[in-house]
């Protein structure tokens, strides 16, 4: 309560007012106060209660109260096992006119398909400014943190780029699979079926490994609206030809911490126009991105600059192959074949065509001397590890482990037989 706790006898002299050590005397809003209008507000989106989610918002700016009321409708459409607001860490600027900036602030929505390592939830962070007015607190600003105003913010924190805070949205589930799309696609119903054999497809191939309880995928027609979901356009490997990428989506702790030791979630963002123009099929590219999210949970993670995380001939290559495109891929890697594994580094560079197909050709190999089952095995024991700056994963005794674990061979022996099946298919 703003302004501490009277304490008064009835008929004794007035006893001086307690107040919590955080709450200034002059009743400048705190991060306690910010916490106890966030919790309203979540509280607000639990019951359904659009007038209360936006009962804390500055009247006046009615740019805001539009944009939070469509946030409330998108989010309202999807399944959420988790949703609250974590202030802890967040602390108020200098005020100026009178206005208060706190951050970071975390928004944590967890969804149903989502399932982090000890409390971690995917979450977006905010900076949020918050006045007073006659007596109320209220909010005037809710900034959230991309990559483009990181820095110039300086607060450390997880992206809110997600689609349901930039446009509204149609939503539909089919069993563990949430669909999403902009408005533009009027055909979003046709993609529930065949999104969810994948996702089974996917399921089962990977077995009773650690996995995410279920797939989020979001779908779009418009290539400007493909570059701004989750920032892809920023990143270093986005091409506007691409048809497809899974985000793997880091986690922050109930303290605010953020958590970089696994991934909380995944997200597959998926581009209709571009595999409508090269006359590609959808199924096979939502396989694809969901053999990523599948293993997203279970791929290690590189923590500093020079570990690059699990190989990406690994992830990729084991994505290709489970489109069951083996064939045409040995065939197009044959002609073109260098004899060792593309980096990490320059994977996704001017071959990443070959790239991708070179790759698929090691599980394919590995199928063949060993079966499917190794070959998801081999696969699972490979993004346990990082690819290091100067070191490659294949260079390790770690790599040499493996081999001889999951195929009987060791290294050499093992890209002996591979290089012969990339050349002649035996």
């Amino acid at each position: 309560m703003v302004g501490g706790l009277a304490l008064a006898g009835c008929g004794s002299p007035s006893r001086p007012t307690i107040r919590e050590s955080s709450e200034p005397v002059s009743g400048e809003p705190t991060t306690r106060s910010l916490q106890q209008l966030l919790n309203r507000r979540a509280e607000a989106l639990k019951k359904g209660d659009e007038r209360a989610f936006l009962a804390d918002l500055d009247e006046s700016n009615d740019e805001l109260i539009q944009q939070q009321r469509m946030v409330f409708a998108n989010l309202r459409k999807l399944k959420i096992s988790t949703f609250h607001y974590i202030t802890e860490r967040a602390r108020p600027a200098p005020p100026a006119g009178g206005a208060y900036r706190f951050g970071p602030v975390h928004e944590v929505l967890q969804l149903n398909a989502d399932a982090g390592p000890g409390g971690v939830s995917p979450a977006a962070t905010f900076r949020i400014t918050v006045v007073r007015r006659n007596a109320k607190l209220v909010i005037t600003e809710m900034l959230g943190i991309t990559q483009g105003n990181r820095k110039e913010l300086g607060i450390d924190g997880l992206p809110a780029d997600a689609p349901w805070y930039q446009m509204p949205l149609k939503v539909q589930h089919a069993g563990n699979v949430c669909l999403i799309s902009d408005t533009k696609v009027a055909d979003l119903d046709r993609y529930a079926a065949v999104a969810q054999d994948e996702a089974r497809y996917v399921e089962e191939l990977w077995g009773d490994r650690t996995r995410f309880p279920g797939h989020v995928l979001f779908f779009t027609r418009d290539e400007a609206t493909f570059a701004k979901w989750f920032g892809l356009g920023s990143s270093g490997n986005f091409q506007p030809t691409i048809e497809g990428f899974e985000i793997p989506q880091f986690g922050v702790r109930k303290n605010g911490e953020i958590y970089t030791g696994q991934y909380a979630g995944a997200r597959v963002v998926v581009n209709l126009k571009r595999i409508e123009s090269f006359d590609d099929s959808p199924r096979r590219v939502m396989r694809h991105e969901l053999t990523h999210a599948v293993s997203a949970r279970a791929t290690t993670i590189g923590p500093a600059e020079w570990l690059l995380g699990a190989p990406r001939w690994a992830l990729e290559g084991f994505a290709r192959w489970a489109e069951g495109t083996g064939a045409a891929s040995r065939q197009y890697a044959a002609g073109r074949f260098k004899g060792k594994l593309p980096s990490s580094t320059s994977f996704y560079g001017s071959s990443m065509a070959y790239n991708y197909a070179v790759s698929s050709t090691v599980f394919s190999c590995v199928e063949r001397l060993k079966g499917r089952a190794a070959a998801v095995e081999f696969y699972e024991a490979v993004i346990q590890y990082n690819d290091m700056t100067g070191e490659p994963l294949v260079e390790t005794p770690v790599f040499n482990a493996i081999c001889k674990r999951v195929l009987g061979m060791s290294t050499d022996g093992f890209k002996q037989r591979w290089a012969t099946y990339v050349r002649t298919g035996a």
